[in-house]
């Protein structure tokens, strides 16, 4: 039997596979890779059913619409994740019968990230795609007993947030390589401030940083004039209404054109995706003038009740912005170059907020990306958790509280 052949058999015995499992399964299944492989804007109904090998009227028949289908998908996916959290708890146990160092509490948070967001991929995107209450319980309690298992008790908050917000940078792939060193250095920066108060090296991220901007290019070429105002316009609509509200009749009304207009100039749907991307990470990833925000000074006690009210109130519309991005370039190949300088870019807002918080002193670049990584954890959980707004600022202000000046 030729190559050929064999792949050809190879895929007639996994359709078959497919067709013999139930249709609420197909279309559940189907959907846990759609979110784990294809870009968002890919994603419909018609591709849904297809992948599926069913028929858009299964969907209502089994679900009743397509938001049960997706919350059944979640519910699935978390089902397999606590399983994925139960075996890897076993597996640290032995951890509680010794005396773990730095080192190794860096090497196991690392090794649990990159494993779940690389051999847990479809986990993980569903996590991102239909998070809710119940992945956010499931997930702070793991990370709370790891903590403990690896002797970061006092510091459980601080690690589950830190986790979930690292987590989604670390599902942006761009060199698998330099991407894990990354993750090894913010994770070790971070250990290394909570057990010592000591500043990390940020060596590789500044690497990183500069061979991802040397990759990155901006193929719409947004330009000056009327396109530059469609970028503005199509940032604005994605930073406030995600992806889904990024659509030529909007952008044209945000623009004030018409919307033959925005069509002559962008073309395609996609490609006024990509434009938002582009023009969102741009103005909130490299943008921000450090010299105004080091005018800026406030005490560190104020400057944390400053960031709980921004973060928990909703009122800090980069985190935000940061969410929708990671989303939509999670898949594809020409998300790539964009993937790369979203994972290690600049962050003068960070940089200067941690700055106030530590007093005055400058912190390097690994450790405000595991300070952001935290606060990412922070709002996702005030968004998405159950937990009452008394509880949820008791634990950000304990995620928060370890870079505070020690009394």
């Amino acid at each position: 039997m030729g190559k050929a052949q064999e792949i050809v058999t190879e895929a007639s015995i996994i359709g078959r596979e497919i067709a013999a499992k139930p249709t609420e399964l197909r279309l559940i299944d189907a959907l846990l890779g759609m979110w784990a492989e294809m870009p968002i804007d890919q994603i419909s109904v018609r591709a849904l059913v297809h992948e599926a090998r069913s028929a858009q009227a299964a969907i209502h028949y089994h679900f009743g619409d397509v938001e049960r289908l997706y919350a059944a998908a979640s519910a699935a996916a978390l089902t397999q994740a606590e399983g994925w959290m139960a075996m890897r708890l076993t597996a640290l146990a032995p951890l509680e019968l010794v005396a773990v160092s730095p080192a190794l509490q860096a090497a196991v948070i690392t090794a649990t990230i990159a494993d779940w967001a690389a051999h847990q991929r479809r986990l993980a995107m569903a996590a991102r795609h239909a998070p809710g209450p119940e992945w956010e319980r499931s997930h702070r309690e793991f990370w709370t007993r790891l903590a403990a298992l690896i002797g970061l008790a006092d510091h459980a908050e601080a690690i589950a947030c830190y986790a979930h917000g690292e987590a989604a940078r670390h599902l942006l792939v761009w060199n698998r390589v330099i991407d894990r060193a990354l993750l090894e250095e913010t994770t070790t920066a971070l250990i290394a401030w909570l057990g010592a108060r000591r500043f990390g090296d940020d060596g590789v991220r500044l690497a990183h940083r500069a061979l991802a901007r040397a990759d990155y290019r901006e193929p719409l070429q947004s330009g000056a004039g009327e396109r530059a105002d469609l970028a503005e316009a199509a940032a604005d609509l994605l930073a406030a209404q995600g992806h889904a509200g990024v659509t030529f009749r909007a952008v044209a009304a945000q623009a004030g054109v018409t919307l033959g207009k925005v069509v002559h100039l962008v073309g395609t749907k996609s490609q006024l995706l990509a434009l938002a991307l582009h023009r969102l990470y741009e103005r909130e990833a490299l943008g921000g003038d450090p010299e105004q925000f080091q005018a800026q000074r406030f005490a560190p006690d104020e400057m944390l009740a400053i960031m709980l009210d921004a973060v928990l109130g909703g009122t800090q519309p980069v985190l935000a912005a940061y969410d929708e991005i990671e989303r939509a370039i999670y898949n594809g190949a020409d998300h790539a170059p964009l993937r790369g300088v979203v994972r290690a870019m600049e962050d003068p807002s960070g940089t200067w907020a941690l700055t106030q918080l530590l007093g005055g002193a400058v912190p390097p670049a690994s450790l405000v990306a595991a300070f952001s990584a935290i606060l990412r954890g922070v709002g996702h959980r005030a968004v998405h958790a159950a937990d009452p707004p008394e509880t949820l600022r008791d634990e950000a202000e304990a995620a928060l509280r370890p870079f505070l000046p020690q009394k």
